[in-house]
């Protein structure tokens, strides 16, 4: 019976050891989005911080959807944030989440597709900045 519960326990202990390594390994990587703009994509999310007014890169997020051929479907814009999403040509879905951080600076995060697809997000942050 005590051999039982310390198996028990043993095991109970390695589950947790494995979903704690699993939980905390899943940290952010630093990328290069264009040549002079670095961000970090975590969890199958780009985010860049944009040094621009926040109507600015509203804009420009409208546009580089226009630009990469992206049909713009929704524009939630608040005060200080926005969610903007959008769909390509084989219906895979793009969320844009703007928020401003302080006078002149805006987060962006970018999530294209469910899971996150870095090289797309990198080429929709792309044609974003090439309209500021």
């Amino acid at each position: 019976m005590m051999m039982k519960r310390f198996y028990c326990f043993v095991l109970r202990l390695f589950a947790l050891a494995v979903f704690g390594f699993a939980a905390f390994s899943t940290g952010c990587t630093s990328v290069q989005v264009s040549d002079d703009t670095q961000g970090r994509y975590r969890v199958g999310e780009l985010q860049v911080f944009a040094d621009h007014d926040f109507a600015t890169v509203v804009t420009a997020v409208e546009r580089g959807f226009k630009d990469l051929g992206l049909f713009q479907t929704k524009n939630e814009r608040k005060v200080i944030e926005a969610e903007l999403t959008a769909r390509d040509a084989s219906d895979t879905l793009i969320i844009v989440k703007l928020k401003e951080v302080s006078k002149n600076r805006v987060s962006v995060k970018i999530r294209y597709g469910l899971t996150g697809d870095l090289a797309q997000a990198q080429k929709l942050y792309q044609a974003i900045e090439k309209r500021f």
